[in-house]
């Protein structure tokens, strides 16, 4: 609660800054309406799954959840792990305004933000990486019945997909999932070569835990990305080497 009063007492709206890129992100992307169409299939599927109660054997490679056992209710992840609400949101207006035609996501979950990023862009080709078997079998049914056809889901971990794919450069990229500061910097230094100068790097969960905010720390001082923006429990990175390194906190 205490970082949550913290964050609320920095984050700026879109009067509160003065750098270009940021005004639009916050005055126009951040603004931009989700089709109804899009916004009504969403809303069916989350329905179904909040009612869905059956149960899949979970297998978490990351740092492991908080609150829920290997055992789960489709209902439970729907409720604990799953993006949704204003940070799905968030993706689906980043995909529509921006237009990333490559991103990659680690972690799927239940696919929900994956669902959000295709259909906010649906021209582009999404990489999406699940280590659990069960978990990514709901995800491919989610996906087939939202008719969000440019998504592929690779059942693998994230340590195995970098270091056994050739990987190119993406537009966007989203990690979650492992919960553990180390490996997230990791990560990031592995997907280097992927990251141009204008990729958002979405990082989730930022403060599940002191090593992951000690990550968040040292990435968003990095001199590698000079735009960093808290959202509170996420935050993005960008390259953008032709603007000085500039660090903001933004409510959505």
């Amino acid at each position: 609660m205490f970082e949550y009063i913290k964050y609320r007492w920095k984050a700026k709206g879109r009067h509160g800054t003065h750098s270009p890129f940021i005004y639009k992100l916050v005055d126009e992307c951040l603004r931009t309406p989700v089709e109804k169409e899009d916004q009504l299939q969403v809303n069916s599927l989350l329905n179904q799954l909040s009612k869905d109660q059956r149960v899949i054997q979970v297998a978490d490679f990351g740092a492991g959840s908080k609150t829920l056992k290997k055992e789960r209710k489709i209902s439970d992840i729907l409720r604990i792990s799953s993006s949704k609400g204003k940070y799905a949101r968030l993706f689906y207006q980043l995909a529509r305004f921006y237009r990333p035609e490559n991103m990659l996501e680690f972690g799927t979950s239940l696919g929900i933000g994956t669902i959000h990023f295709a259909k906010g862009n649906p021209d582009a080709t999404i990489t999406t990486v699940e280590a659990c078997p069960e978990t990514a079998k709901i995800a491919q049914e989610n996906f087939q019945q939202t008719k969000t056809d440019t998504i592929t889901l690779v059942n693998t971990t994230f340590d195995t997909f970098l270091n056994e794919n050739e990987l190119k450069s993406y537009d966007l990229i989203f990690i979650d999932g492992h919960h553990d500061g180390i490996a997230l910097l990791r990560y990031v230094d592995l997907l280097e070569s992927s990251i141009h100068d204008e990729t958002f790097l979405i990082l989730d969960d930022i403060r599940w835990s002191d090593s992951m905010f000690a990550a968040w720390e040292q990435l968003r001082k990095d001199e590698r990305f000079h735009v960093s923006v808290d959202l509170f429990r996420m935050g993005m990175l960008l390259k953008r080497p032709g603007q000085r390194k500039e660090h903001f906190v933004v409510k959505i």
